[in-house]
């Protein structure tokens, strides 16, 4: 075992965002014991900013993340160790045995996942310079920043159409680049968004033209020029839900973990919370879900010891 990882917690955080470290907080705030495990895959990690997150609008992402964590210093209850979560198993006596870091065995009398999910970026020159800065993929968070300005949409599917408009509350003119040869929407939704004025160009992405922070427009496999200074993309996103599907937890059809009001899986003892529980996927909405998780899984360990591992509480409350 190695000396910075306890052999036994009350609770173990899967996950360092915002989710993971607001249910920490409240954990131990209920001092119960806690190890958080963070693999530093935050999704808004190459943001420039967060946005809409109270007191703190705006903040780098970095800026958030390290304050959180400074925060739980006055825990001495929770731990927090920069690793990876490798799998979870659950013994006839609802123990869970976490493999960590491929060597390391923790035990834990709950769980809460707040492993988020991974966005499916675009295949476009650039994209790793841009992303975050002039690039995006999340209209609410990051749309006022583009109020006045010509916004590019770039990805497939019948949902595009939609989420292209969402960016009318804010930008000046919005186009789509289908950027396949069958985007998946069809004549009427196209006649639709004639009728709002979006723009549809038929073509694949090549490349972006600029410097990030000065972004020109969108060069297209064909040579054709598609001038913005912002663009958003939408090709999907894949919760994280490896380790809630080892634990055969109840997922909900659109791959998210289905929990209760307490952020209570389908599995005893596990509880969710973030991006992968829900569709409004919000810096203050993951922090909401992860105190949540973190109360509800501290207080259903009142009246167990916290030494070790204790019975997890039956889930007839999950709906």
């Amino acid at each position: 075992m190695t000396p910075e990882l306890p052999d036994t917690v009350d609770a173990l955080v899967v996950g360092g965002g915002p989710a993971g470290l607001a249910a920490a907080t409240w954990l131990g705030r209920y001092q119960r014991s806690t190890l958080v495990v963070d693999a530093g895959a935050h999704r808004n990690r190459a943001a420039d900013h967060a946005h809409g997150v109270l007191t703190r609008d705006p903040v780098t992402p970095a800026d958030l993340m390290s304050e959180a964590r400074a925060g739980l210093a006055q825990y001495p209850q929770v731990h927090l160790h920069n690793g990876t979560v490798n799998t979870i198993r659950r013994s006839d006596d609802g123990t869970f045995h976490v493999l960590i870091d491929d060597h390391a065995e923790v035990a834990a009398s709950r769980i809460v996942l707040a492993t988020g999910v991974k966005d499916q970026l675009p295949r476009v020159i650039g994209v790793d310079e841009h992303y975050g800065t002039d690039v995006h993929h999340c209209p609410a968070c990051d749309g006022l920043t583009v109020a006045g300005k010509d916004v590019i949409i770039l990805g497939d599917g019948a949902h595009v159409p939609a989420y292209a408009a969402e960016l009318l509350d804010w930008a000046r003119t919005v186009r789509i680049v289908t950027d396949s040869s069958d985007p998946g929407f069809d004549q009427a939704q196209r006649e639709v968004l004639d009728e709002h004025r979006i723009e549809v160009v038929d073509g694949a992405a090549e490349k972006f033209v600029g410097e990030p922070g000065d972004l020109r427009g969108v060069l297209l496999t064909d040579g054709t020029f598609v001038a913005g200074s912002a663009v958003f993309f939408s090709y999907g996103h894949q919760p994280a839900t490896h380790l809630a599907a080892e634990l055969g937890c109840e997922l909900t059809d659109d791959g998210s973990i289905a929990v209760n009001g307490f952020q209570l899986s389908s599995v005893d003892g596990v509880y969710a919370a973030g991006d992968i529980t829900t569709d409004l996927q919000l810096i203050p909405v993951a922090v909401g879900l992860g105190t949540t998780a973190g109360v509800a899984c501290a207080t259903s360990l009142r009246g167990h010891g916290t030494d070790g591992p204790s019975p997890a509480p039956p889930t007839r409350r999950f709906t």
